[in-house]
């Protein structure tokens, strides 16, 4: 005797393949968080260049634009950078950027989330700011881009 399918054992298919589709994105993430924090722990930070600092510079990157930033460089080496950027025109263009940082072998790294390159640079603490002088930036060699960090007060 042929046996016929309920309607209720296509529903119970349906529901065991979302619950296992659930489960590996659930036990994915969670693979994927770790990876990150081990990553992360395992990494050095300067705790001279955690907190949030302010910069500008003009005409070094792009003939014609002024460049300002507020950074924040968070213990646990995450960061979020705000740009504003006022073109030749006086056309202002804000964006908020984030990412990782980290210190290894004296040389300052920072991993931009939107795009996943690092930038690295030679860094140097002064008494109230920080000397960047590029080494690497959005994965090509470059030696020719410096600025300064200045420490915001906490207060």
């Amino acid at each position: 005797m042929l046996r016929k399918s309920s309607p209720f054992s296509k529903l119970k298919t349906y529901k065991m393949k979302k619950i296992i589709l659930i489960l590996v994105m659930t036990l994915f993430s969670n693979w994927a968080f770790c990876q990150d924090t081990l990553t992360n722990n395992s990494r050095d930070f300067d705790p001279k260049l955690v907190g949030c600092w302010k910069g500008s510079e003009e005409d070094q990157q792009q003939e014609g634009l002024k460049k300002y930033w507020i950074s924040c460089r968070f213990e646990d080496g995450t960061s979020t950078l705000l740009f504003i950027v006022v073109d030749a025109e006086g056309q202002v263009t804000q964006q908020t950027e984030n990412g990782k940082w980290w210190v290894e072998d004296g040389k300052y790294y920072e991993l931009h989330n939107f795009d996943k390159v690092i930038d690295i640079y030679d860094y140097e603490v002064l008494d109230d700011s920080v000397k960047f002088s590029s080494i690497e930036i959005m994965g090509n060699k470059d030696a020719n881009y410096s600025f300064y960090d200045y420490k915001i007060e906490d207060n």
